[in-house]
């Protein structure tokens, strides 16, 4: 069993498909369906294009028995030496494991066999997924935290040839969130208007209508600065543009000011220490470090407080104005 949950691991699990380490049986866990896709994508390049209408086959787990499956999987390809088989949506069939394990010693080594797995919960300690990995691999993708898909930004937008910094990756968390299949749809659009290889941050606000100003980011290194000027330029910003909602600045000086509170808490002030021990991208530990100096424990505290007090007055508890007029309230209470 193999937990990937950052960007190395998961290179590390193309690196085998693309070296033509290859398994016979696959199991894919994960409720970030980006990880099912370019999985089942890397591995599809196994199979020659032209031998696809004959050696790969896609079944969808409520569509197929496992008996039907199981004669499929013990056929040999017709030519080439390899058949794929996918199976989406293996939940159903993934329940008849003990029947799939019964059969699993006559399915021939020309045979690769992939479940997808929806995020479920998966008991490795279980006899059944202990015989499971002696034939094979189980990789259960985690999802991405906040605090790390920066560097999956990075990696993707890499990938495919492009050189990015890490604020314009931040500046790409901002419209796309965790949601790697989102980012990865977003890229796709960024890059097909690219010139010179860099995704840079005026190609972010063309695209994005990303103010490379006055954003998210910026208002939270300001705020972590004390710059009480910019600050307030960049909430009144957002108020008179609508750029982002009180939730996602709520939620982002939640995250910053959190980890201000676990660097404090740590007594370490070594970048390497805590990038490797909070998540954060090292690129940033300093700022994180610096702002931790120009706010106390108790200020941090006191700060999350005020955070949680707004996030009732956006839900409408204790609060009836123009929820706009939060987020210069907000500023005005984390700053004074």
């Amino acid at each position: 069993m193999n937990i990937v949950s950052n960007v190395d691991e998961y290179k590390e699990v193309l690196k085998k498909i693309n070296n033509n380490f290859l398994s016979n049986l696959y199991i894919l866990n994960s409720e970030e369906i980006f990880f099912l896709n370019d999985f089942i994508n890397q591995i599809k390049k196994t199979i020659p294009d032209e031998l696809k209408d004959l050696n790969q086959y896609v079944f969808y787990g409520n569509e197929i028995k496992i008996e039907d499956l199981i004669i499929s999987a013990k056929k040999f390809p017709m030519l080439g030496d390899k058949q794929l088989i996918i199976i989406k949506e293996g939940v159903k069939l993934f329940k008849k494991i003990e029947y799939l394990i019964s059969h699993i010693k006559s399915i021939p080594n020309s045979t690769i066999l992939v479940f997808c797995m929806d995020g479920i919960n998966i008991n490795y300690n279980k006899t059944a997924i202990k015989t499971l990995i002696n034939y094979g691999s189980i990789y259960d993708f985690k999802k991405i935290y906040d605090n790390k898909i920066s560097s999956w930004i990075k990696y993707l937008a890499e990938r495919r040839g492009f050189n990015i910094n890490f604020k314009t990756c931040e500046l790409i968390k901002e419209r796309t969130g965790n949601n790697l299949s989102k980012v990865n749809i977003e890229l796709d659009k960024v890059t097909l208007n690219i010139i010179n290889n860099e995704i840079n941050d005026k190609i972010i606000l063309e695209h994005f209508g990303v103010n490379n100003d006055y954003n998210l980011f910026e208002l939270q290194n300001e705020i972590g600065k004390k710059n009480i000027k910019k600050v307030f330029m960049i909430s009144n910003y957002f108020t008179n543009n609508s750029s982002y909602s009180i939730q996602q600045i709520l939620s982002t000086l939640h995250n910053y000011f959190s980890n201000i509170f676990q660097i404090h808490s740590l007594k370490n002030n070594n970048p390497k220490s805590l990038s490797q021990n909070l998540g954060l991208n090292y690129y940033f530990v300093n700022d994180y470090i610096n702002a931790s100096k120009n706010y106390n424990i108790k200020d941090v505290v006191k700060i999350i407080r005020i955070i949680k007090k707004y996030d009732l007055k956006s839900k409408g508890i204790n609060y009836d104005g123009n929820s706009n007029n939060l987020i210069n309230q907000l500023v005005t209470e984390i700053t004074t």
